[in-house]
């Protein structure tokens, strides 16, 4: 492997838990069914996510909110 040019940065990755934009997963209110999986700006959002969605298993338009 050919070592990295001048003036190239090495950057070290960014973990799971310190991701600004991470996934989260949004589950039915009525059947705790998991439907969803979407991201999220943890910065602008730092409260759980609920959104109205639509649920196969209810067969109609539920709340979804954030899991963990």
């Amino acid at each position: 492997m050919a070592p990295p040019s001048r003036g190239a940065e090495v950057r070290a990755m960014a973990s799971k838990s310190a991701d600004v934009r991470p996934k989260i997963t949004l589950a039915c209110v009525d059947c705790k069914e998991r439907n969803y999986i979407t991201k999220k700006n943890r910065r602008n959002d730092p409260d759980r996510l609920e959104l109205a969605k639509f649920c196969p298993r209810c067969g109609k338009h539920t709340s979804h909110r954030e899991t963990r």
